[in-house]
């Protein structure tokens, strides 16, 4: 009796030693993945990229207006101090329109232009600070020690900061910002405390359609030295600036002081 059941119980150990290894197997070949599981799961991952980009890209434009508002923030401190010391005069321009000129002013010039913050040696007759010209007396003045502040990160024009960075560091050669200058309020003053604090002073650039920094609306300091965003979803203001850099169909001095006018605050013109 010993030995039969010695026996039987090793026949049975040996069948569940067998049954388990069957099991096993069974197992192994369940976990295995094969193309379908790995081209669906692919699908799905591109499904959700597909899903999640948009978001990624609002997020990251959201970032980039929220930096190109602290660069406007910083010009307009160092536009503050400018005036401090120059008996409240915003900084002067070669492209200011002829009605806005008087001592402080030099030269004449296109208004579409006063994105440049640096012109071509010669241009103009020589000033005290060489070419720097509007903002870029900033930099020149060191109210403004970084080159990068006078550029939008979401710019995606032909006037990125690579573009120009070389020419920062050189004594000559035009260099185009990121924001456009107006240079005098709506009245026509050049000194910043006659100016309405709701004015518009500097905005994103307005040179072309092509170089807009923002899509829906622009960052723009107010002579009150806010940053406010000007909300342009249905591209009104935008539609303006309907033409190619280089197009010999540029806004006028009349569209560019338009453009200002959209700009501006509520109650800017209400001295």
């Amino acid at each position: 009796m010993r030995n039969q059941w010695g026996q039987l119980g090793v026949s049975a150990h040996g069948r569940r030693t067998r049954r388990s290894r069957g099991v096993g197997c069974a197992a192994g070949r369940a976990g295995a993945f094969t193309l379908i599981d790995v081209l669906v799961s692919l699908a799905v991952i591109g499904v959700l990229i597909a899903i999640l980009l948009p978001s990624i890209a609002r997020v990251r434009e959201s970032a980039q207006r929220v930096v190109c508002g602290s660069n406007l923030r910083q010009i307009g401190l160092g536009i503050n101090m400018y005036a401090e010391d120059s008996a409240d005069y915003l900084p002067s321009s070669v492209f200011l329109p002829q009605k806005a000129r008087n001592s402080r002013s030099s030269g004449e010039g296109s208004p579409q232009d006063m994105d440049i913050v640096r012109t071509e040696p010669n241009l103009y007759a020589r000033r005290p600070l060489g070419d720097w010209d509007g903002l870029g007396l900033l930099y020149a003045r060191e109210y403004l020690p970084a080159a990068k502040l006078f550029y939008c990160p979401s710019h995606s024009g032909n006037h990125d900061f690579n573009v120009y960075e070389e020419s920062w560091a050189e004594d000559a050669g035009e260099i185009v910002s990121n924001y456009q200058y107006r240079g005098t309020g709506p009245n026509g003053m050049r000194r910043l405390m006659l100016i309405n604090s709701s004015a518009a002073i500097v905005s994103d650039m307005l040179r072309s359609y092509d170089d807009l920094n923002h899509e829906g609306g622009f960052n723009v300091l107010m002579a009150g030295l806010s940053v406010q965003w000007v909300n342009d979803a249905g591209d009104e203001i935008a539609s303006m600036l309907l033409r190619s850099d280089g197009d010999s169909n540029a806004p006028g001095t009349n569209q560019i002081a338009d453009l200002w006018d959209r700009l501006d605050g509520p109650d800017a013109k209400i001295d």
